[in-house]
């Protein structure tokens, strides 16, 4: 068992010997250096707290494949919102030619059908899109999977879009 100044001696040359490799890494799945900062960040912080469990010998191979896995969940995550941010800057545009009763309206209509949507969907709607969480966390804070994450994510969308149109 290491004590703390041998765990914290290991770990900072395993960061040392890794941080700028996995920066280019990320890098080249991002085009962006702080979302690419952030993601090995986020890894070397899973490390640690796994660090007691972790073998050395593969540890180099443990973080590639954290980085890889969080950068890929990160351009699932952003495929998404760009595929639906397209839809709802469709409306943004048509809500323009909308005067305030119409706006408010389509507005009660898009609550009151996310208030009927099962607990679970409407939990993963809300922590993906009003606190920016990504499928992979909200997966490991429910202990499902990125897949069960997109298909509520594309279940919820579908009936509030379905609900918008028919309301117009």
């Amino acid at each position: 068992m290491l004590n703390k100044s041998d765990k914290r001696s290991l770990f900072e040359q395993l960061f040392k010997k890794n941080y700028s490799r996995l920066c280019g890494l990320a890098y080249q799945y991002l085009n962006d250096i702080e979302e690419s900062k952030d993601v090995v960040n986020d890894a070397f912080e899973a490390v640690w707290n796994k660090f007691h469990t972790l073998q050395m010998d593969t540890a180099d191979t443990y973080l590639m494949t954290i980085v890889r896995n969080r950068c890929l969940n990160l351009l699932e995550h952003r495929k998404v919102q760009q595929q639906y941010g397209a839809s709802f800057t469709e409306s943004d545009l048509l809500e323009e030619e909308m005067d305030w009763e119409d706006r408010e309206r389509i507005l009660e209509k898009i609550e009151s059908v996310c208030n009927e949507l099962p607990d679970k969907t409407r939990y993963i709607l809300s922590q993906c899109y009003f606190h920016r969480k990504t499928y992979k966390e909200i997966a490991s804070e429910l202990q499902i999977t990125p897949d069960a994450v997109k298909k509520h994510i594309m279940k919820a969308l579908k009936v509030l879009r379905e609900a918008v149109q028919k309301s117009e």
